[in-house]
């Protein structure tokens, strides 16, 4: 107590001396002056009966101050005073005069760094006094909606206004009113923009007011860009579901009115940016509505409309047209057309090309696509992506087969590989490192999807199974393939090994039965049924694997594991005892001891005595 009484008797003497270091011109001496500020920030609060006192004397400070830089201080005074007193009542009785000076302060700004301070202030002041923070709510998203839709600011600070709107979501959910007038108002002005456009398209702009696309197509990408911003800050509550205002004729409206924009701003002029804010501002409508009908149609053409850009444009834009395209996919699902998702995969695709992108982000958002293909719950849909994915796997392994005997790149009728072969393949020929990178992308998916619970790839709803493609349509014990391409037979083998794993080797199921079952009106089999002869295969290609001489080190070495694994697995319990009497045992056995090498491994020869002990 006494310290502070003589706090506050020097409290002008402090306060004058800090002011005299906040003015310091020495650059060299600014972590102190950001000591002092902290240290003005704490003075407050621990003396919170002068706080009103303290915080008069900061913001006459901070308005007669003419340097950024001081200013800046003050206000990294006022956060640090802020957040000391964080949700205490210490503040209470003049958090009014503090947000008032606050918002003074923010309609005035005009440095990027003078924003970015006096936002924190605000946004400390939103969490620990919403109650008097929602009156100035309305004024303080006017001023960053301003910065927001300013195209000339570089973007990191966009993306930052647009996070510090979207941390407000309590107070947009309980003034849905103004919210959706906002937005309102963003659709008008687009349209109006979209309008000159339209003009200038026309021939028809000979009157001075209307604005070249230079001016246009900017402006009307900020407003695609904040209009984004204030539907993820509405959050949850923009869903037709939670009901008015947000209804699903509303969404539909909107989500319309975008489109139109879009379209007709890249009928005038090819734009990237305007086209990358219109992707994600679709892709925000899209996920709070189930399009149907004519919608569903405008969209699925807008996707590959957008998707038919991507070689002409940068990595941002193709980011953003992969995630649209993967929510498009998500969203429509059950209802997605065949035509579709033929014209997706198609040879002439960019999604095909997109995969050779050198940004990983970009491989990752195809993969993406891949990944939303792959799983979805229409047969026949699922079933269409499934043959195409395949039909690709077949053209490359074609043409690496290919290359290994000039002159000859098909596949004869009785390869295993012709069985997954596509029409729409069937006059391509891949490039070796195209093939290659297509087989080994096509493999990730496929194995991520079929090794994903309750995917109906990973269940055998379809022909051929994930484990029969593996382990034989894909020719994955073809002697010169592993010779001249040891990558790809590695890649199909680690592919196979990843998916018996999941389904522990499928040893459980080759002992058991059952009669099919129907599922979404087509009669599939169950796992076990399916899955019946799967280790007996298994077992005959481990020993058809390892007894060859023509066999990468990594390839020997993961098949070791993998027949190590398996013979644990088989001891672990009797009721696999009938197991060791199957003929593929015995070729498995005689592949541990007779695989191409001149010696047997201590590994192999320790394998060969444990699984002896059961005869």
């Amino acid at each position: 107590m006494a310290c502070e009484q003589t706090l506050v008797k020097q409290l002008d003497t402090i306060l004058s001396t800090l002011n005299d270091i906040f003015n310091e011109s020495s650059k060299l001496l600014w972590e102190l002056r950001q000591e002092a500020a902290a240290c003005l920030g704490l003075l407050s609060t621990v003396l919170s009966y002068e706080a009103e006192r303290i915080f008069k004397w900061l913001f006459l400070k901070f308005t007669s101050s003419s340097r950024d830089e001081v200013k800046l201080l003050y206000l990294m005074a006022a956060h640090r005073a802020l957040e000391a007193a964080g949700e205490r009542k210490a503040f209470s009785h003049i958090m009014q005069l503090v947000m008032s000076n606050l918002q003074s302060i923010l309609e005035n700004v005009d440095t990027p760094e003078l924003l970015y301070q006096s936002v924190k202030c605000i946004l400390q002041v939103a969490r620990c006094y919403p109650h008097v923070f929602s009156t100035n709510f309305r004024d303080t998203v006017d001023i960053l909606v301003g910065w927001h839709i300013d195209h000339t600011q570089k973007q990191s600070l966009t993306q930052q206004v647009s996070g510090w709107l979207q941390s407000l979501e309590q107070f947009w959910v309980a003034d849905l009113t103004f919210s959706t007038t906002l937005l309102g108002q963003f659709l008008e002005d687009m349209e109006a923009y979209a309008e000159d456009l339209n003009h200038v398209m026309s021939g028809e702009a000979l009157d001075e007011d209307i604005p070249p696309p230079s001016v246009s197509l900017p402006k009307l990408a900020a407003l695609l860009r904040v209009f984004s911003t204030v539907v993820r800050s509405i959050g949850e509550r923009f869903s037709p579901l939670r009901g008015p205002p947000i209804t699903e004729v509303y969404v539909t409206d909107v989500l319309n009115r975008v489109l139109a924009c879009v379209m007709a701003a890249k009928q005038v002029q090819f734009s990237e940016v305007v086209l990358t804010a219109g992707n994600e501002c679709v892709g925000v409508l899209l996920a709070s509505v189930e399009p149907c009908g004519q919608l569903m149609e405008t969209v699925l053409a807008y996707g590959l409309d957008q998707l038919a850009c991507c070689r002409a444009c940068g990595s941002d834009y193709s980011l953003a047209v992969l995630s649209l395209l993967t929510l498009i996919v998500d969203q429509v699902n059950t209802k997605l057309p065949v035509s579709f998702v033929d014209k997706l995969l198609a040879p002439d695709s960019q999604l095909l090309y997109l995969r050779f992108h050198p940004e990983k982000e970009v491989l990752s958002a195809v993969h993406g696509v891949y990944h939303a293909l792959l799983s979805l719950k229409n047969i026949p849909t699922l079933e269409a992506a499934y043959k195409m994915v395949l039909g690709e796997m077949a053209c490359a392994l074609s043409s690496l087969l290919g290359s290994m005997e000039p002159g000859g790149t098909n596949l004869a009728p009785s390869s295993p590989c012709a069985s997954i072969q596509h029409p729409a393949f069937a006059s391509c020929t891949l490039p070796v490192e195209k093939a290659e990178f297509t087989l080994i992308f096509n493999l990730s998916t496929l194995t991520t999807i079929g090794n994903t619970k309750n995917s109906l790839i990973g269940m055998w709803a379809l022909s051929p199974t994930v484990f029969t493609l593996l382990s034989n349509n894909l020719m994955l014990v073809h002697a010169e393939l592993a010779v001249y391409y040891p990558t790809i037979q590695y890649a199909v083998l680690y592919s196979l090994f990843s998916h018996c794993t999941r389904h522990d080797h499928f040893i459980s199921s080759s002992l058991s039965s059952s009669s099919p079952s129907l599922f979404d009106g087509a009669v599939i089999s169950t796992v076990t049924t399916a899955t019946k002869k799967h280790f007996s295969t298994l077992l005959s290609l481990l020993g058809s694997l390892l007894s060859k001489e023509h066999l990468s080190s990594d390839a020997r070495k993961l098949l070791l594991t993998w027949a190590q694994e398996v013979s644990l697995l088989m001891m672990k319990c009797e009721t696999y005892s009938p197991l060791f009497s199957l003929p593929s045992f015995n070729k498995f056995c005689r592949g541990l001891l007779d695989n191409g090498e001149a010696t047997i491994s201590i590994q192999e020869l320790l394998m060969v005595l444990t699984l002896s002990k059961t005869f």
